[in-house]
């Protein structure tokens, strides 16, 4: 079990790691392409600023052959650059456009490249788009001018080229930076695992220390009032191996099952609060007796629900005496409302009871403790899970009917931690 749980959890610090790598190596991946391509707009604003102190000081209608020039002149000194502008155009600070060149080669990246969408940055901002054209990265930049006192005097818009030697050294240092962070977060949750996987295991022995402390402790109690009830706790080991064979038959599952275990052993801990005069009585009960007798289901409620662990032992302690017609106690539930661990239960309980001896009586055989049980199909118990009781009667008679044994409360406390123990592992 320790080793399966050991691969579930290398499954699932895997699994999570390597979704965490993935998604931290993508996400820096484009912060690393984000940042260089800040890079990039940086020498592009570098460049158009040099610029600013060849322009005139007034960018306006009269100055425009003049900066026409001029803005030729500036993307004929870079076209040898590796990265340089292959088209720019000056704004005035009226935001009204008084010159645009391209580089002799860029009249089709002129038209392939969306200029009429741009923003005008605050003074000291830039503001940019980036464009794939043929494989080839183009920044669309707009930056600020200003004269050499630092007096805004217009604006300058470039096509600011990104040469293929540089985009790939940046696609390199994006995808280097992913890498180590997916092997750093792969690196850590490997080491993680040792780790987590000591913590788990001591967690799950002080989990089986409490589980063992709490099942002793509803057998302890189950065991004083079975022998306050009479002289032998025998009956709880019998009842509820019955019980569970017969669970099992009926398809329950686990968790229903362990409800069921717990209910079983606790099913008449509320007798704890009968005066012994009436529980202890050798004669029938009167009217007024058998009153109180009922309480035992109220008092087993109070008690089973006040602790969050024996809460699911309620659907057997309050209702393992209710009838499939409705006639029982306490709720008068009929048929399927009754909880399904208290209609197996309650076959159980009363088989065992036929079938054991007690001071008052002889122990029945199995055909006619049955038989007697058959005239309450459909009125006391579930039809359907009576019949499939019966199927089963006389071989779970054999295995332990009458025992009183040691053999009996082992098979009983291994199955019980074949359910318990589980469910440590979920």
């Amino acid at each position: 079990m320790a080793l399966s749980l050991n691969r579930q959890l290398a499954l699932r610090l895997g699994l999570g790691g390597l979704v965490i790598a993935l998604a931290l190596g993508g996400a820096t991946f484009t912060y690393e392409m984000e940042r260089i391509d800040d890079t990039f707009v940086e020498e592009a604003v570098e460049q158009a600023r040099t610029l600013s102190p060849q322009l005139p000081v007034r960018l306006d209608a009269a100055a425009r052959s003049q900066v026409q020039a001029r803005l030729k002149d500036f993307l004929k000194e870079r076209r040898g650059a590796i990265d340089h502008f292959a088209g720019a155009e000056i704004y005035g600070p009226d935001r009204v456009s008084l010159a645009e060149a391209l580089a002799d080669d860029s009249g089709a990246l002129g038209r392939a490249v969306d200029r009429s969408r741009h923003e005008f940055p605050q003074p000291g901002e830039s503001w940019y788009t980036k464009h794939i054209i043929g494989g080839e990265l183009y920044l669309l930049v707009m930056t600020g001018l200003s004269a050499p006192d630092g007096a805004a005097i217009g604006y300058f818009e470039g096509i600011y080229h990104v040469s293929r030697a540089r985009l790939a050294w940046a696609s390199r240092m994006g995808l280097r930076s992913s890498v180590l962070v997916i092997l750093s977060v792969l690196a850590t949750s490997g080491l993680l695992y040792p780790v987590i996987t000591r913590l788990n295991r001591s967690l799950v022995e002080r989990s089986r220390a409490l589980l063992y402390a709490n099942l002793g402790a509803i057998e302890m109690l189950g065991n004083a009032i079975a022998k306050r009830d009479s002289d032998t706790n025998s009956h709880n080991y019998r009842v509820t191996l019955y019980a569970l064979r017969l669970a099992e038959e009926s398809g329950l599952d686990a968790a229903r099952i362990r409800s069921l275990l717990k209910g079983a052993f606790l099913h008449d801990v509320g007798k704890l609060a009968i005066p012994d005069s009436i529980l202890l009585k050798p004669g029938k009960l009167d009217d007024a007796e058998f009153a109180v007798m009922k309480t035992h289901i109220t008092h087993g409620l109070d008690l089973v629900t006040r602790f969050s662990w024996l809460k699911d032992a309620a659907d057997v302690v309050g209702h393992h005496h209710e009838k499939f017609d409705g006639s029982g106690y306490m709720a008068g539930l009929a048929g399927d409302e009754i909880p399904l661990a208290a209609r197996v239960f309650a076959i159980a309980d009363v088989f065992d009871a036929l079938t054991s001896k007690r001071p008052y009586k002889e122990a029945m055989p199995v055909g006619q403790a049955t038989a007697i049980m058959a005239a309450g199909r459909g009125s006391h118990f579930d039809p359907v899970l009576l019949d499939r009781f019966f199927a089963m009667a006389g071989g779970l008679y054999a295995e332990y009917g009458g025992r009183e044994d040691e053999g009996l409360k082992d098979i009983l406390r291994r199955r019980t931690l074949d359910y318990f123990e589980a469910a440590l592992h979920v």
